[in-house]
């Protein structure tokens, strides 16, 4: 019987993976460096020569020398100096007297003039005590619940899931499903706060045809979905919001809040460790494809929103984004929350509500004296400076000076001082036990007496051993 043909045949036609030398294009190259700064900000400080091996490591098929990653970084202002410090946009961010504002009894807002607009202790508020707590002016469902919200699965207004099958007809039973389409509220307090909006944004009519179109609205939502992009579904809710609010108050309020574009935060994003020169084009070539993004997000919104082309610029479409980015939390927007200033070590603790609805309180984490400003962390304080300085630049435009950040630097020096030492002294002492190797042994003479015992003493007898000595 004949052998049998057996002939191997990869799967799908792979082909095994090439690493073949190859020069990276002068953007590959700078895109990598950008890479390793937003996946771990302590490399926003080390040289190049680091930063070169770190890119090496995770390209080792590239050939670039360390030489020509300093130039990069250099033409593309990147390369941080002694002259230089990161880019940072707080002085871009404005902000207006907020109109419609009612502050708590035992706050006031005065305005600084290194931080803006700030809200302080009116008299001494003692440790735990609730000194507010708010509403959200704009409630932002999840994007990743969309689906469950369309589904009847999730509530259309907070997006709480439902627990069951069961659930949902209770529901229905109680009056909390929309009688035109799948989708259900979770709680009465939901449906009051929801259902005009819901019925304007999800079914329309001939008069709210003319400023939103339900159709094109849609479209918008499942492009968010697609690109992920939570900011552009979140401003078009708010601008939803805004345009069905007859008394302009929302309007006016959400206008008032610290303002900046999205295309000035981005700057931050891809100007790491130097300072973005723009007339040298600092890492523009990374927002080549960011403006493709928010051009194609623009015609979504004006598309969904007729007559926001005559309102609406593409450069208010991006301070709307960027005003939506510096001022939520947990996606939603709070109106006298939004004033609180940051500290790494802060006075004021911020709590949300487990039902998005009912909004947030805010809390003292400590004793605090009259004229003392409130203040709440921006970022985890258990983090790195280096991190924490980062995401602050990035995500509001400033560096921190906090005590806090000044003691964890301190801290960090005097760690990094000691390891140098260490390492100094380590080195001495390779040096010195290199160094002994080259000198002459001494010969050991056993002892006539000596019987091949050993001594259970563990100290040596001056008597047992005689060391020759050289002349």
């Amino acid at each position: 019987m004949a052998e049998p043909n057996i002939e191997v045949v990869s799967i799908n036609d792979a082909q095994p993976e090439l690493h073949e030398p190859v020069v990276p294009h002068e953007r590959q190259v700078v895109g990598a460096v950008i890479d390793l700064w937003k996946e771990d900000a302590s490399t926003e400080s080390i040289g190049v020569a680091k930063l070169h091996a770190l890119v090496k490591q995770k390209h080792p098929n590239w050939e670039v020398s360390e030489k020509r990653v300093r130039n990069l970084l250099k033409q593309y202002g990147l390369l941080a100096t002694g002259d230089q410090t990161p880019y940072t946009y707080a002085e871009d961010i404005t902000s207006l007297p907020m109109p419609h504002l009612t502050l708590p009894d035992r706050v006031e807002m005065v305005m600084t003039t290194d931080r803006g607009k700030g809200l302080f202790a009116k008299r001494t508020i003692m440790k735990g005590t609730v000194i507010w707590e708010e509403k959200p002016l704009f409630l932002v469902p999840l994007l990743s619940h969309y689906a469950l919200i369309v589904s009847g699965k999730a509530c259309t207004h907070c997006g709480k899931l439902g627990k069951s099958a069961s659930k949902a007809g209770e529901l229905v039973l109680r009056g909390l499903d929309c009688p035109i389409c799948p989708e259900i509220w979770c709680s009465h307090k939901c449906k009051k706060l929801d259902q005009t909006f819901h019925s304007a944004l999800k079914h329309g009519n001939k008069a709210i045809s003319k400023i939103i179109d339900v159709y094109s609205f849609n479209l918008l939502t499942e492009y968010c979905i697609k690109e992920q992009w939570n900011a552009l579904y979140a401003i078009a809710m708010i601008y939803a919001y805004i345009i069905l609010d007859k008394s302009g108050v929302k309007g006016e309020n959400f206008n008032a809040m610290a303002r900046v574009s999205q295309k000035t935060r981005y700057k931050a994003l891809n100007s790491s460790a130097g300072a973005f020169d723009s007339m040298q084009g600092g890492a523009l070539f990374v927002e080549e494809q960011q403006e493709q993004l928010w051009n194609e997000g623009y015609k979504y919104f004006t598309k969904a929103f007729p007559k926001a082309a005559e309102k609406v610029s593409l450069d208010e479409f991006l301070h709307m984004m960027g005003t939506y980015n510096i001022n939520n939390i947990d996606l939603s927007i709070f109106l006298l929350q939004s004033h609180l200033n940051h500290n790494c070590a802060p006075n004021c603790e911020v709590e949300t509500a487990i039902q998005k609805y009912e909004g947030l309180k805010v809390v003292a984490a400590r004793d605090i004296e009259a004229g003392e400003e409130l203040t709440t962390s921006y970022v985890n304080p258990s983090h790195t400076v280096q991190l924490r300085q980062r995401e602050l630049r990035v995500n509001w435009g400033f560096l921190c000076e906090c005590q806090k950040c000044k003691d964890d630097q301190v801290t960090q020096h005097r760690r990094k001082s000691s390891a140098a030492a260490k390492s100094k002294e380590k080195a001495e002492i390779r040096n010195m036990l290199k160094g002994s190797t080259d000198a002459s042994e001494g010969e050991f003479e056993i002892p006539l007496d000596f019987n091949g015992e050993r001594r259970k003493s563990v100290r040596f007898d001056e008597k047992v051993v005689k060391v020759n000595q050289t002349s």
